[in-house]
């Protein structure tokens, strides 16, 4: 049984490993082989891509496709680790968190959007204090929240996005997620974690299409096509982001707002329903005297 179960787990980490590395490395090892091949004086000369190929392949043996064929894995598997690497930045841009030369355009990015934000969340409270109707109230707070949930502190509207959680179970329990979220996922159920991880997979997997949107567009400076499929990958990746970060957020406020009380009768057996008292309680014995972390 054992033996079954570990076969199984190592056919599934293959399986994702070949998807998410080994495919897309090798069609990146496609295109990075037409790119140094033809470059950008002859960018579309089929026929000059299959002569030099039909070239590079010609000869007798087996041992010289086998050889081939490792180098076009090697090249696939390199590139796949490189887009992982690139993700990381790909993933701080997309948050908002750039680097000091763009440090001015946050900065007037962030206050745009906090002034648009305050300006509809001020029509939302003077409709509120004129008694306007329920479809009237819905439509501002609408608008306020194409902006972001909370008050804006990023340039892009994923970053506010992903942080809008723990500012508001913040607000709403007096509750640090950064320091309760590590000892909540241990009580969540199986029916709880598997959607937030398939959320946040799939939104690494969007980070990964990131990264490998950046390496099309750096070979484009040797074969602008690439550059084009770079562009689109990176559209693609920024849509699919905003989508799966709105997902995996609201995933992540509801599981603390369902399971938060289990949480709470670990410490204190007097504490259902969740009063916002208990908060900073917890907080400061998650925290154990080490202070506020980031999540």
């Amino acid at each position: 049984m054992l033996t079954g179960f570990v076969t199984d787990v190592g056919r599934k980490l293959a399986e994702r490993w070949a998807g998410a590395v080994v495919l897309p490395g090798l069609l990146f090892t496609c295109a990075l082989a037409a790119g140094v091949t033809l470059r950008q004086g002859h960018w579309s000369d089929v026929g000059l891509l299959r002569h030099r190929l039909t070239g590079l392949s010609s000869g007798s043996g087996s041992t010289r496709t086998a050889v081939l064929l490792l180098g076009a894995i090697a090249a696939s598997f390199a590139a796949g680790l490189v887009a992982d690497a690139l993700s990381g930045p790909y993933e701080r841009a997309l948050l908002g968190s750039w680097p000091w030369p763009l440090g001015g355009a946050a900065g007037a990015l962030t206050r745009r959007r906090r002034r648009i934000w305050r300006e509809r969340d001020e029509a939302c409270r003077r409709a509120r204090g004129e008694g306007e109707d329920a479809v009237r109230m819905g439509e501002l707070e609408v608008r306020r929240n194409q902006v972001a949930l909370v008050p804006p502190q990023c340039p892009t509207w994923t970053g506010d996005r992903l942080r809008a959680p723990a500012v508001r179970i913040r607000l709403e329990y007096r509750l640090e997620l950064a320091d309760a979220w590590p000892r909540l996922w241990l009580v969540l159920p199986d029916s709880t974690r598997t959607p937030l991880a398939e959320a946040r997979q799939r939104l690494d997997e969007t980070l990964r299409l990131g990264g490998w949107a950046v390496l099309y567009l750096l070979l484009g400076a040797v074969w602008w096509p690439s550059a084009a499929a770079g562009a689109c990958a990176a559209l693609v990746a920024w849509r699919r982001g905003r989508e799966r970060a709105e997902v995996y957020a609201e995933l992540v406020e509801s599981a603390v707002d369902v399971h938060l009380p289990e949480l709470s009768e670990r410490f204190d057996e007097e504490t259902r329903p969740v009063r916002a008292s208990l908060g900073p309680a917890l907080t400061e014995r998650f925290r154990k005297g080490a202070g506020p972390r980031r999540l």
